[in-house]
């Protein structure tokens, strides 16, 4: 009898304590297959653990550039944030969304893809697909961290660039695998792993976006070993300025507790994510201006390719 009444008042605190706690949303806006989803689940598990005030939540909203994500945050922005990639500075560009409207709260950092390419050889890199005269990426909207880089090998080799968008970079993976036309693809180091086998076209990588070469691949070189400009897509949590300043001080401790606690080793080998946290003498707001000015630069020089690809007039 006694131990039902303790067990109905322990239930019955915890009940009490989860009602009490604030819900958070963590607005993803890629689907749950994208390279860097893994790293969410034990970096929002973590930040869970730290505190009793908060409930961190991860929620896919894929689309559209990652305008759906925004635009679903916007709609509740007290207890949702929303993590960006390059897309929202082409987003801004356009005018689809107001860039100071949002606080850039943690850094999640580069993402260390693969540069996978038709035919490409590992070692010479971009110099052994420079006579193929176009690129067609497989890719997942315009002007993002995927579409110049590849605009950025194009112009170096003189050769055209035809972007193509999917629901997803596998889709595209598959396409070039098939020989469906796809003959570039920025994705995760292993995606072609299980394509290779029954593959009628062999991708190789021709670069890593990373900042370093990776130990697997210790002769493919980086983008910038090669002269390409562009810089591998990020991934950044912010909030809407509307969202409490309290809360918003609080999801960037909690969160860069969390990053620590689990490790840029565990982090890279979960989703090939490099850590804004463990870039040294880098706030997330430095980490923010240094690969958006770039991006600006890069969206500026190649704006009208973009366009004309996407079908726009002007």
């Amino acid at each position: 009898m006694i131990r039902s009444i303790l067990v109905a008042l322990i239930g019955g605190l915890l009940s009490v304590a989860a009602q009490s706690q604030i819900a958070i949303n963590f607005v993803w806006p890629y689907a749950p297959s994208h390279g860097a989803t893994p790293v969410f689940f034990p970096v929002l598990a973590e930040a869970n653990n730290l505190q009793d005030k908060y409930n961190f939540i991860f929620e896919s909203r894929p689309g559209a550039d990652g305008l759906i994500a925004i635009n679903y945050m916007n709609t509740h922005p007290a207890h949702r944030v929303v993590v960006i990639a390059p897309g929202f500075v082409d987003l801004s560009t356009q005018g689809k969304i107001n860039e100071g409207d949002y606080n850039h709260l943690v850094g999640f950092g580069d993402m260390c893809f693969a540069v996978w390419m038709k035919n490409a050889d590992p070692v010479k890199g971009f110099d052994s697909i420079k006579d193929q005269g176009e690129i067609t990426i497989g890719n997942v909207g315009w002007g993002n961290g995927s579409h110049l880089i590849a605009l950025s090998v194009a112009e170096k080799y003189n050769m055209k660039v035809r972007n193509v968008v999917f629901k997803s970079n596998r889709e595209g993976l598959v396409n070039l695998a098939q020989g469906g036309g796809v003959t570039l693809v920025v994705d995760k180091l292993d995606a072609f792993n299980d394509l290779r086998d029954r593959a009628s076209v062999q991708a190789n990588p021709a670069a890593v976006t990373c900042g370093q070469r990776v130990k697997a691949w210790p002769n493919t070189k980086t983008l910038a070993e090669q002269g390409i400009q562009a810089k591998a897509p990020w991934l950044i949590v912010s909030a809407n300025k509307a969202m409490p300043a309290e809360i918003q001080r609080d999801i960037t401790d909690i969160l860069n507790q969390a990053i620590v606690k689990v490790g840029s080793d565990k982090i890279m080998e979960l989703s090939n994510l490099h850590p804004v946290v463990f870039h040294k003498n880098k706030s997330v707001d430095d980490f923010y201006k240094e690969r958006a000015t770039l991006q600006k630069i890069l969206l500026k020089k190649y704006q009208p390719i973009i366009d004309a690809d996407r079908g726009v007039t002007k």
